[in-house]
């Protein structure tokens, strides 16, 4: 269990998640994105990608939850930051491993990328800032 603030050497856990197409579909429902790239497998493949992809904030909001699960209830997420740089297909997994960069008493913060099984960078410049509750 993480205290706040984090140690700068503390590692948060590795983030591993498989955003599958039932967990995509649900997503667009609830955000009103109904872009067939997320949806259609035959119009992705004719737009050129490989299968349909998650939102990026799906991807992104997903891992920053994971980082919050892991700050337990010593923190709340105060903001979050990406740049998107690859697709994440869906049903592929997605990982990466988090580090505290900054850690002092009135915030932390996590840098966070991730790559999916292909070794692209879906995540790049990640931050996820921590508040203490």
């Amino acid at each position: 269990m993480v205290g706040f603030p984090p140690a700068l050497d503390e590692v948060p856990p590795k983030l591993s998640q498989r955003l599958t197409q039932e967990r995509i579909d649900a997503y667009a429902k609830a955000s009103g994105d109904h872009n067939p790239i997320h949806l259609d497998p035959d119009f992705a493949r004719a737009v050129g990608l490989p299968s349909t992809i998650a939102h990026g904030l799906l991807t992104l909001g997903s891992a920053a939850a994971e980082i919050e699960i892991w700050a337990q209830e010593t923190a709340w997420t105060s903001r979050v930051s990406c740049r998107f740089s690859a697709p994440h297909p869906s049903g592929q997994v997605v990982s990466g491993q988090p580090r505290v960069i900054e850690s002092e008493s009135t915030r932390a913060a996590i840098e966070l990328e991730a790559e999916n099984e292909a070794g692209e960078r879906v995540l790049s410049r990640g931050l996820v800032e921590l508040r203490p509750v």
